[in-house]
């Protein structure tokens, strides 16, 4: 597969991960109606034919690819991230869009707690692969997908993954925290790269959150989703401006809530933290594939 060939055909190429449901499946939508190529990851196969089908209406083929990778695991990413560096093509936006709730506590294959490695440990690990192999473009964007549930959160260094915590909430908020950490770092450390970084939270959306729990919790749930939530179009406006719009081509290190630059907590913003977080995550990254 030739980059060069695409990105003369396409205006961005764009990766995007969790694109198969909800807010990505929306941003995707967009993006594709944009003439933007997309790399989609998936995890459901089910969900993912009806996907293909559905595009395949309103978009060339060539113009989508989709790759098999679960978040919360190490290995899935390696794979995908080196199956990606072979096809030659570089991204002008990675989207760390894919994230999860789950009220009943779970963990990955090397016994880190699910939550965490969806939300930070796997969109840090790769970014940082692509960003390693240099499959980003100077001048290009990287977009977190955070949440307003960061601001009730603390990190417990610790218990870092929360997997001593009761809380389904607490496990949740702390690693949206850690996106709003993870951003702050990022853009310290991409401003010589001229690669921006910005987290976005999209809103109380109205999407097929919480699906592991079947019972009271997931039917109020449920409920405030459908009466108070916007529609995933509506949740992946802000996402999808952020990355495509030149207004805000060189804005990085920000908070962004309908379009504008919004003021996490002040837990967000302390940079000693936002270090140890990464040297922290690094650590886990090399436990994972020693």
């Amino acid at each position: 597969m030739d980059g060069r060939f695409l990105q003369g055909r396409f205006l961005q190429n764009i990766f995007l991960t969790g694109g198969t449901d909800g807010i990505g499946l929306s941003a995707a939508r967009s993006l594709l109606a944009m003439n933007h190529r997309l790399f989609i990851t998936y995890r459901n196969k089910n969900k993912l034919d009806a996907v293909k089908y559905e595009l395949k209406s309103f978009c060339d083929e060539k113009q989508v690819s989709f790759l098999r990778c679960d978040l919360s695991e190490p290995d899935d990413i390696s794979e995908i991230v080196n199956v990606f560096s072979k096809s030659k093509i570089k991204l002008n936006c990675l989207i760390n869009n894919a994230g999860t709730i789950l009220f009943k506590k779970s963990y990955n294959s090397v016994g880190i707690e699910k939550v965490f490695a969806t939300n930070h440990l796997g969109p840090f690990y790769l970014t940082n692969r692509l960003l390693e192999k240099n499959l980003i473009h100077e001048g290009g964007r990287i977009i977190n997908v955070g949440s307003s549930a960061h601001k009730t959160a603390v990190l417990d260094f610790n218990n870092l993954d929360s997997s001593n915590s009761k809380s389904w909430y607490e496990r949740y908020s702390r690693s949206k925290l850690c996106n709003l950490l993870f951003t702050l770092k990022l853009s310290e450390n991409l401003t010589e790269k001229n690669i921006t970084v910005n987290c976005v939270h999209p809103g109380i959306v109205d999407t097929n959150i919480g699906q592991d729990h079947k019972g009271l919790l997931q039917f109020i749930i449920r409920l405030v989703l459908k009466y108070r939530g916007i529609s995933p179009e509506q949740g992946a406006d802000t996402l999808v401006y952020l990355a495509t719009n030149e207004t805000v081509q060189n804005v990085s290190g920000k908070y962004f809530i309908n379009r504008s630059e919004s003021n996490p907590s002040k837990e967000a913003l302390k940079s000693d933290i936002a270090d140890r977080l990464w040297q922290e995550s690094t650590k886990l990254i090399n436990r994972f594939l020693s």
